[in-house]
């Protein structure tokens, strides 16, 4: 386990991020009913959101040694319902929690439309539009805050570093992103959990990111990617300015 910034820690290959202070494990963008949506198109792919969700919290919790979790923010998919699929596979999601003694927040993403429904009938659930804790904010990323000084979490973005070697072949990677503000503050970026939902390329262009944080307040040049490999581990590297010449 080993310290990603301040009082957030990383360990093995896990996309979540542990919070010391709180006892939290927080992870994001699970999209759960992405595959029902798809459907609905004419797309016809595995239904493995809630599977991978599940196996990930298990493990997570057990490294972690919690009962505690945050999930900030699009837990569902569909923007205007809550389809059969997410009824369903929420309600499933959140009577594991139940079972398994695990209290939970959720911070309302801007998938998170008619959550309430499911979650106001378990006990264990919390769900609210952000969480503070001294100079720490938990929110979604697609709200503009503009504060010196905190630590800001977010989801949103699905980070992911697309990166060419010498030859030119292209690797394309899931990672957190350690983002330093013009004002002082920090923003760290939380992987996907979602399978289909593999990431967006970070780079040093302000107009490529969702969030209106790093849009406006983000110094690109100095943001640290920390690498997934899955089955093996996550591995810090430089600063994007460091990386321009290989970023694809």
């Amino acid at each position: 386990m080993i310290s990603i910034i301040d009082e957030f820690y990383i360990a093995e290959d896990l996309p979540v991020v542990y919070f010391r202070p709180l006892n939290l494990i927080i992870f994001s963008d699970v999209h759960i009913g992405y595959e029902e949506e798809m459907s609905s198109k004419g797309i016809f792919i595995p239904r493995v959101q809630k599977k991978r969700l599940l196996k990930i919290y298990e493990r997570a919790i057990e490294v972690f040694k919690t009962n505690k979790v945050l999930i900030n923010g699009d837990l569902k998919h569909s923007f205007h319902k809550l389809t059969r699929q997410e009824k369903s596979e929420l309600t499933e999601i959140f009577q594991s929690f139940k079972e398994n003694g695990t209290e939970v927040i959720v911070v309302k993403g801007n998938h998170d439309n008619y959550i309430s429904l499911v979650s106001e009938k378990f006990d264990n659930i919390q769900l609210v539009d952000e969480f503070r804790y001294d100079k720490y904010v938990f929110t979604h990323g697609h709200k503009m805050i503009n504060e010196s000084d905190k630590i800001i979490v977010i989801g949103h973005e699905h980070p992911r570093l697309s990166i060419k070697d010498r030859l030119g072949f292209a690797r394309k990677l899931q990672c957190f992103l350690k983002v330093p503000l013009k004002n002082s503050s920090q923003v760290l970026i939380l992987p996907a959990i979602g399978t289909y939902q593999a990431g967006n390329d970070i780079s040093l262009i302000h107009t490529n990111y969702m969030s209106p944080i790093i849009k406006e307040l983000g110094v690109l040049e100095k943001a640290k990617p920390f690498v997934i490999f899955e089955g093996q581990g996550i591995m810090e590297f430089p600063e994007l300015g460091l990386l321009k010449d290989i970023l694809l």
